[in-house]
């Protein structure tokens, strides 16, 4: 179900997975951390390599742990940026991701506890620091469970490498080593609540991201996305099409007799009956599916990896659940004694790339078939070569 921008939250129930339009915006987002993530490991990665080579010129022991992580650490980083361009679209992309940054300072910080010093992870700031860089990012992928999870894990994680190096050193023999300061415990809890504080600081700017994204794209009236949108919402799904080599259809959308609604009930009920009509398309199509108001009393319903006949089925669901229900009339508005509004509609398909490669051939096309089903006494769905649900083919 697409939530309605205008009256509700832009996601609904806090872990419910965002609208698709919100996670495409993400990957853009995404594919910016990806680059940097690969320019800091790759810098990190030249510690090591520059730690091994002095330690090899002054004839002391390799330290192969570090440089070993941070190249496992700059392949994957290569790895993600390498997904991330090629736009698979994995939905556990982002999650594992912002896990994967946080994991990777925590197991950076342990790595040099034990390695050069425990006060590195206890007191230096600098290296503390980076979780806020890793946390900040969570913003740019649109989803607050990202930003939840990942604070948690920063928390957790940190907590557990504080117990563990603890437990494992002599602290208080250490006391001030490298001008890292003594260990105390109320520090430690400071560092807990910065963490938190940040976490829930991202929330906060993770859901005013989805409201103003979803509010800047909506049409007033009905909630659903605005024409504007549309046009940018199908290029990016051709492109995808053609890419990966799926399928894509369009369907477009017109109330039938909206004029003699207007005149026989008042504009105040032809509001309502489009917001009803965008309402039913909307809980309707999938979460992938995208809905539009397109102009007037027409929408627009975009429908990734569906071929024409698997369009013409769910748009014949979705028409005929139109034609079957009704609409209440608020009676001391109505222009009329009637207690409810019939509402129908005329549905257009047509599909990529038999319909044509381009966003105006495609619409073009739903656009004539739509007409066509008008022509043939509205209330009907009408596909590729003027094909019928049924299977009847227009003369």
């Amino acid at each position: 179900m697409h939530p309605d921008p205008i009256t509700e939250a832009p996601t609904g129930p806090f872990w419910k997975r965002p609208d698709e339009v919100l996670l495409d915006a993400g990957k853009d987002g995404e594919l910016v951390i990806a680059k940097i993530r690969v320019a800091v490991t790759g810098i990190l990665l030249l510690v090591p390599i520059a730690g091994n080579i002095e330690a090899w010129n002054a004839g002391r022991e390799l330290h192969w742990i570090g440089l070993a992580v941070t190249f496992a650490a700059f392949t994957l980083s290569w790895g993600i940026l390498i997904m991330v361009s090629r736009d698979h679209r994995q939905r556990w992309l982002p999650m594992a991701t912002s896990l994967f940054d946080v994991s990777f300072i925590s197991l950076t910080q342990l790595l040099y506890a034990y390695a050069v010093n425990p006060m590195v992870l206890l007191n230096n700031r600098l290296t503390f620091d980076t979780y806020f860089v890793a946390l900040v990012g969570t913003c740019l992928r649109f989803d607050r469970r990202i930003a939840l999870v990942a604070g948690l894990t920063a928390i957790a994680q940190f907590m557990i490498s504080v117990l563990l190096v603890t437990q494992h050193f002599d602290i208080a023999a250490i006391g001030d080593v490298a001008g890292y300061g003594r260990f105390q415990w109320s520090d430690q809890f400071s560092r807990v609540i910065l963490l938190g504080a940040v976490t829930a600081l991202n929330l906060f700017i993770v859901s005013g991201l989805q409201t103003q994204r979803r509010l800047s794209n909506a049409d007033a009236l009905t909630g659903a996305f605005n024409r504007r949108f549309l046009e940018q919402f199908l290029r990016h799904e051709l492109a995808r099409a053609a890419r990966h080599k799926s399928t894509l259809s369009v369907a477009m959308v017109d109330v039938d007799h909206f004029k003699h609604l207007n005149d026989e009930f008042g504009h105040a009920a032809g509001d309502r009956v489009l917001k009803h009509v965008a309402r039913q398309l909307e809980t309707s199509v999938r979460r992938t599916d995208l809905v539009a108001r397109y102009g007037g009393e027409e929408f627009v319903v975009v429908l990734p990896e569906s071929n024409a006949a698997q369009a013409m089925m769910r748009m014949e669901i979705i028409r005929e659940s139109i034609e079957h229900g009704v609409l209440p009339l608020e009676k001391h508005k109505a222009r009329t004694s009637q207690a409810n509004m019939k509402v129908t509609i005329s549905v257009g398909i047509a599909s990529w790339p038999e319909d044509g490669d381009a966003t105006t051939e495609l619409i073009s096309s739903a656009d004539r078939r739509m007409y066509a089903a008008k022509k043939l006494g509205r209330n009907q769905c009408v596909g590729p070569d003027g094909i019928l649900p049924s299977g009847a083919i227009i003369g």
